[in-house]
């Protein structure tokens, strides 16, 4: 009998261990629930949400104030928060440089790309904004490989500085230009010709035309209704896509023709589809396009408000010219490695103007950050712009200040509040050309050209940014001085 009591007297007290444990458990868990719990915010308006108060504040005439709507609702919920943009009520903002890179880096994992619905239908596919996975991978690997930095002095280096001087003696001819819209131009001849081997944009005036209404269209609403901006752009990627498959069929008929260009190459390896090539050269289009020229465009209006650094950076390009001598002034890349000013004047335009301000993710599953949930299904705005913009991180923020980033060395900053061309699995294939063209772009205008503006512009810097009338100025030749 006493055996039994003993054995029920052990019994229990396991028992009881067991239930205080899962109770224990339960307990915790709730706890932990109720700490991890949606990132604070606001709702705003029915279906506009707060759309317009952030297009109000980024698109400031007022350089202090394009940060206004992330301050008042970092002040309000901190840096991470919830609100409703571009018509998703299911959206959470980040302007936290560590939540930020943590979303980025972690791309394939626990988070992959999501983009506005028009901007997937005119990129495409397959055109490495929307697409995942191994295949993602695959044509990134790709696109870093055509554009990785080894590659700049073999095969960009004498493209670029032929394109560019080319463009600049019409330049001088026409005196008063649009710089945007000149930039554009030198930029499109430039991938037309290193993606698709096509002649300069101006004996190709339709393939130019729908390109500049296709990247009108890449961030807008999706209204495919005559006359929007979206049904012009769906036909501009119609004739551009009909473009590149008419290079296809040609590459095919001629086979004896030598094209050193990226189409020749992925055709030869036989690795994709042509739907997919097709996409992907469409895209690389877009994204060196964009990147490239509307940094040097904006780099021009910020060293013309700037008269220090426009002499600066002039100065240090005369001295690259004048150790040169007069029979040769081609640059090497000893030259490109020497501009450190201007790099300096490359990271500033890139921190005050992104052409990629934000990035869009989805969260694969529900994601516990600190004592946040991120469920499934929402979308993370990794505001970009906003940090760079942010004084915490930069003093004056809203002010161009080159010299901030002197003894930073060519490579973009480290730093994690710092990332105009993004981060982790979608870093931008084409960061170290961007920088290299947009070198050898301000090295060649202001070597051959003084310059004034015709008239005061207003900038947009979201959704894409661009200057009023194309920046327009008036040239004069520094050679006949």
């Amino acid at each position: 009998m006493e055996q039994h009591m003993g054995f029920a007297v052990i019994l229990t007290c396991i028992l009881s261990v067991i239930v205080l444990l899962v109770l224990g458990r339960q307990v915790i868990w709730r706890t932990d629930n109720k700490k991890k719990r949606l990132p604070p915010g606001s709702i705003g308006w029915p279906i506009i949400g707060e759309s317009i108060s952030f297009f109000r504040s980024i698109n400031s005439p007022y350089q202090e104030n394009r940060r206004k709507f992330t301050d008042e609702h970092e002040s309000r919920y901190g840096p991470i928060f919830r609100c409703s943009l571009f018509g998703k009520p299911k959206t959470i903002v980040s302007v936290d440089p560590e939540f930020s890179k943590y979303v980025l880096q972690n791309e394939g994992r626990f988070f992959q790309a999501k983009y506005p619905s028009s901007t997937v239908k005119l990129i495409g596919k397959y055109g490495l904004l929307d697409v995942h996975g191994e295949l993602q991978r695959k044509l990134h690997g790709t696109a870093v490989n055509l554009l990785k930095h080894e590659n700049l002095e073999s095969d960009f280096m004498e493209d670029i500085q032929h394109v560019f001087i080319t463009g600049m003696k019409k330049w001088e001819k026409q005196r008063d230009i649009p710089i945007q819209h000149k930039c554009h131009q030198l930029v499109l001849n430039l991938m037309g010709k290193k993606l698709l081997d096509l002649p300069p944009a101006e004996e190709l005036e339709d393939i130019y035309k729908a390109f500049d209404e296709y990247i009108g269209a890449v961030l807008c609403l999706p209204l495919n209704i005559p006359g929007t901006a979206f049904a012009r752009g769906f036909k501009a990627r119609k004739t551009l896509i009909k473009k590149i498959y008419e290079c296809i069929e040609d590459r095919r008929q001629h086979p004896e023709v030598n094209h050193n260009d990226l189409l020749t190459k992925l055709l030869r390896e036989g690795i994709y589809s042509d739907e997919i090539i097709a996409d992907l050269i469409l895209f690389l289009l877009f994204a060196g396009f964009e990147t490239s020229s509307t940094t040097m465009a904006f780099a021009v209006k910020f060293l013309t408000e700037n008269p220090q650094a426009l002499k600066e950076i002039t100065e240090e390009h005369d001295a690259i010219l004048k150790s040169k001598g007069k029979d040769d002034q081609t640059l090497t890349w000893d030259d490109y490695m020497s501009m450190k000013f201007t790099q300096c004047v490359i990271k500033e335009t890139l921190r005050m103007v992104s052409a990629a301000p934000c990035v869009f993710r989805e969260p694969k599953e529900d994601i516990e950050y600190k004592d946040f949930l991120i469920p499934k299904g929402w979308i993370v705005f990794v505001f970009l712009s906003g940090q760079h913009l942010d004084e915490k991180y930069h003093f004056e923020a809203h002010k161009f200040n080159p010299w901030r980033w002197q003894n930073e060395g060519h490579e973009i900053s480290q730093n994690p509040w710092y990332m105009p061309f993004g981060k982790g699995g979608r870093l931008c294939p084409g960061y170290h050309l961007a920088r290299f063209e947009i070198a050898l772009f301000l090295h060649n205008l202001v070597t051959k050209f003084r310059w004034e503006p015709l008239e005061a512009s207003s900038a947009i810097y979201f959704p894409l940014p661009s200057m009023a009338k194309g920046y327009p100025i008036r040239l004069h030749s520094r050679l006949q001085e």
